[in-house]
């Protein structure tokens, strides 16, 4: 008779010591299965653009660029290709599947890249997220948070196809120590570094986002996921802006950015602008979902938000109803998982979970790419003072939450080759 294995309530930790490639490895061997499923699932027809599209974008434009811009990344996602036994390719496109799944032009052969359902690739289009910080005015322990429910195709989460991801460079890089919440095979999606810096993320959509093309070296481009991790291996909060600035991209995202230090902000990026949403002075936090809200931006006539409608627009409001009477110094961890947990629009909620029947009009209507197996896969909780992760796998109203703490450089002083920091001009990475 076979056994059936349940899958594990926790997330796998994963734990990488060393230079680029070393870590790397260490990455692959260890979450190995998990890394070649993802890459299984990203080829399957339909999830991303065309393989073949896909194929002529990461061999002639993201590689050349990524070996150009950010090198160390290069070589820690060959290292995890090395370490799983997949291809360099197959890494960066785990690394890219955001960016791969919003082609939403013709390429080279005047083909549509865009696949799935209603002419939109079916499980990773434009999934939802729920980010926010909250300083230390607004808590009751004195501690800057940055949080989020991070909603994807529920398949990551049935499958255990995410890890929890701790990096240790080696001290010559000049980096900090990274906590990260991430696929597996991928560099990260949302984390903090011991120098108390903490990144959340939300999809965005624009008229602005296009298809790379090549040939065209006009501008460069590199996947979008790889600016989270840069930020996170900056050396301070104004290089995390300026890393932010000059980051070459294709498509629209934001960023949630906070600091131990007593500051948070999110960014609203397309290909070619940033814009800076600020919290009110008095409040002391801000809460972000999947549509822009910077009034520059909506003022705008050349370009606009292609957001198609849905639970964006009420989960931002929904966890600020949770929270608000409690913003002057009474915010604790369990309010806020209680809050994060919020079902007002089920399925499609603050907390996210599969949709078992699918509505059937609303899934027909144009543009609506949302209607498919989603949850919450992982709710995190960044203590940026006490350099602490509190995590769980799933939606977090029946998730096991974990801590973790995180051990690292809090200053970069007297690292780097000759126990000196490294200039920007010797930071290969710095875009």
């Amino acid at each position: 008779m076979a056994i059936t294995r349940e899958a594990p309530s926790i997330y796998q930790h994963v734990v990488a010591r060393g230079p680029p490639y070393e870590r790397g490895v260490a990455h692959g061997q260890q979450a190995a299965t998990k890394v070649r499923a993802n890459v299984e699932y990203y080829k399957t027809p339909g999830k991303l653009a065309s393989l073949e599209t896909m194929q002529r974008i990461i061999k002639n434009i993201y590689i050349p660029n990524i070996k150009a811009h950010y090198p160390s990344g290069l070589e820690e996602m060959q290292g995890i290709a090395d370490g799983a036994g997949v291809s360099l390719e197959d890494i960066v496109l785990l690394n890219a599947r955001y960016d791969l799944a919003r082609l939403n032009e013709p390429d080279e052969t005047d083909q549509p890249v865009t696949n799935g359902t209603n002419g939109h690739h079916q499980d990773d289009y434009a999934n939802e997220c729920t980010s926010a910080f909250f300083l230390e005015q607004a808590t009751k322990s004195g501690d800057v948070y940055n949080l989020q429910n991070w909603d994807m195709s529920a398949r990551l989460w049935r499958d255990d196809c995410i890890i929890y991801l701790e990096i240790h460079p080696d001290p010559s890089e000049a980096k900090p120590s990274l906590f990260l919440v991430t696929e597996a095979g991928q560099l990260g999606r949302s984390g903090m570094n011991s120098l108390g810096v903490g990144v959340t993320a939300n999809s965005l959509m624009s008229t602005e986002d296009y298809t790379p093309r090549v040939g065209d070296t006009s501008k460069p481009v590199l996947p979008i996921s790889l600016l989270r991790r840069m930020v996170l291996e900056a050396a301070h909060f104004a290089e995390v802006c300026t890393t932010i600035y000059n980051f070459p991209r294709h498509v629209s995202n934001n960023l949630t950015i906070a600091t131990s230090e007593g500051f948070g902000v999110c960014f609203e990026i397309t290909p070619s602008r940033e814009y800076k949403v600020y919290s009110n002075i008095d409040d002391q936090y801000l809460i972000h979902s999947n549509h822009f809200t910077d009034t520059a931006f909506l003022a705008r006539s050349d370009v606009s938000d292609r957001y198609p409608g849905g639970s964006s627009w009420f989960r931002r409001q929904r966890l600020e109803q949770g929270i608000r009477p409690y913003r002057h110094g009474l915010i604790t961890p369990e309010l806020l998982r209680r809050c994060l947990s919020d079902h007002l629009g089920f399925p499609e909620a603050l907390c996210c979970h599969p949709d078992p029947s699918p509505d059937t009009i609303i899934g027909g209507l144009p543009g609506y790419p949302f209607r498919s197996a989603s949850a919450t896969v992982a709710s995190v909780m960044y203590n940026l003072s006490q350099r602490k992760i509190t995590v769980c796998k799933g939606p977090p109203c029946k998730g096991v939450f974990q801590t973790f703490a995180l051990e690292g450089p809090q200053s970069l002083a007297g690292l780097g080759p000759g126990g000196k920091i490294l200039t920007d001009k010797q930071r290969p990475e710095t875009p």
